[in-house]
């Protein structure tokens, strides 16, 4: 009997701690029991197409910092440059999210560089920068690699000329090729199926939920029922498949591993691994180093890549301007040169209004309160999630006419770039994405190496590409065709 009643009693304290609107919380819409705002957010969805959108829209009701109750998690939407800064700046909130959405990826644990926090993060974080530095990050030789994969690159496209190419996956392989070759010492032909096939994978799993992880991460329980209605049944497919490439990637590396000419990053990982005393670093923290390595290039570089592309053949005016200020500072007889980029003023505005217009990672990665934490006038509580309102920071009212491609917002009436703090395509603070100067760098080389070679035009009778984006994690564009013409 007083079992029961215990039960009955722990039944309604759960019940009205996630209908009840924690203290000092910031508003939102009403909370329904247990399931929080999850119908809300569903059925708004559902008529808005994209989760950021509706962020934005309750984030202009109810205020810069939204309150919203997923399931049993408090989850808070931060918008605005002041409270973004904040947000990034501050150690209470340097946490990673440990739902089942973020945790199925890593064996159920915080690892790797992406999604982990706290000293073990930070090790990490110190030690793969160190070696990926070492192998040539942020150096001449990462110009010569990514120079290498646009002349590839531009061979690829040298036997299309003409022809009707479909770019959404055009530079996948070029961009895994980048980092791979300081990671695994390995660089794969532009064809390569297999390479296709991983990067294929990873579009998938970027596209089987939001940032905020979805049904899967508020309602983890429905795996056991519909697996495959949320998702989980193709996310644990899919990760399965990626390990397989990695494990093999990481044993190879293993049996031929020379202590006294290690080659690239893996091997200088299983070397520290050999000789650590803590025992720290392990397999899986390995695989899922490499795994974030992997994905973070693969998705959100590329998919700005393709809107860049997608941009400049809607805008021809845009693609002319580019065309003569290369024509003008380089000329024909050699390829574009990272130097080049003082020079091509225009040419940087365009990438940055790409940057702007398109921000792919709408809500940046998830960040988690550590403890309660005041910020404002509201109380955020231990194990909060927080996602940053990065696309409504790019496309939002501070921007005149946001949804115009206009490279010349970001360029001063002396023809000198603008730099802005509404502007944080890679975030800011500690947690800011350690890819920064070599996704840049990667948009440059790509865009002045078509350029400088190719007209990009439209196929007879094609409508304009569309920009409204295909939701997921990020923001990609939907499938259109370009046809490349040589220029001379």
């Amino acid at each position: 009997m007083w079992a029961l009643i215990t039960c009955i009693f722990l039944f309604f304290c759960f019940i009205k701690h996630t209908f009840q609107r924690p203290p000092a919380y910031p508003p939102g819409p009403p909370i329904l029991p247990l399931l929080g705002n999850i119908i809300s957010v569903w059925f708004n969805v559902k008529k808005l197409k994209y989760r950021h959108k509706l962020w934005q829209i309750w984030s202009r009701k109810y205020g810069n910092l939204l309150g919203l109750k997923l399931g049993s998690i408090n989850v808070v939407i931060v918008s605005g440059k002041e409270y973004i800064k904040e947000v990034s700046s501050r150690e209470v909130f340097e946490g990673r999210p440990d739902g089942f959405f973020y945790l199925i990826r890593s064996f159920g644990k915080k690892l790797g560089i992406v999604f982990s926090d706290g000293p073990a993060w930070n090790k990490t974080r110190r030690t793969v920068l160190r070696y990926l530095k070492y192998y040539g990050y942020s150096s001449k030789a990462m110009e010569a690699n990514i120079s290498e994969e646009c002349r590839e690159l531009i061979k690829l496209l040298e036997k299309n000329v003409g022809k009707t190419v479909c770019v959404n996956r055009l530079f996948d392989v070029s961009i895994v090729n980048i980092l791979w070759r300081l990671v695994a010492g390995k660089r794969y032909d532009l064809m390569d199926k297999r390479l296709k096939s991983l990067c294929d994978l990873i579009t998938r799993s970027f596209k089987v939920s939001d940032m905020s992880g979805g049904v899967l991460n508020f309602l983890p329980f429905l795996r056991h029922v519909i697996p495959n209605q949320i998702g989980y049944t193709e996310l644990k497919n899919i990760h399965a498949s990626i390990y397989a490439f990695l494990k093999e990637t990481i044993e190879e590396h293993r049996m031929a591993l020379d202590v006294h000419n290690p080659k690239d990053v893996i091997d200088a990982l299983l070397m520290e691994m050999n000789n650590q005393k803590d025992k720290t670093l392990t397999d899986e923290e390995l695989q899922v180093v490499c795994l974030d390595l992997l994905e973070a290039g693969v998705e959100t570089v590329s998919n700005t890549a393709v809107f860049l592309l997608l941009h400049v053949v809607r805008e021809q005016e845009v693609q002319t301007r580019v065309q003569l200020e290369i024509d003008r500072e380089i000329g024909h007889s050699r390829p574009p040169k990272l130097s080049d980029r003082t020079r091509l003023i225009y040419t940087e505005a365009v990438l940055l209004e790409a940057l702007r217009i398109s921000s792919v990672a709408t809500m940046g990665i998830p960040h988690m309160a550590l403890d309660n934490a005041k910020l404002g006038k509201y109380v955020i509580p231990k194990g909060t999630f927080l996602l940053l309102a990065l696309y409504d920071l790019h496309n939002g009212v501070h921007w005149k006419d946001p949804t115009i491609f206009k490279p010349e917002r970001f360029l001063t009436k002396e023809g000198n770039l603008i730099q802005t703090e509404w502007f944080m395509p890679f975030g800011t603070g500690r947690r800011r994405c350690i890819g920064e100067g070599l996704a840049r760098s990667e948009l440059f080389l790509f865009l002045t190496h078509i350029l400088q070679k190719f007209h990009l035009k439209l196929p007879d009778g094609a409508p304009l590409p569309s920009t409204e984006p295909v939701d997921g994690i990020t923001l990609s564009a939907k499938e259109f065709n370009i046809i490349f013409e040589r220029r001379f």
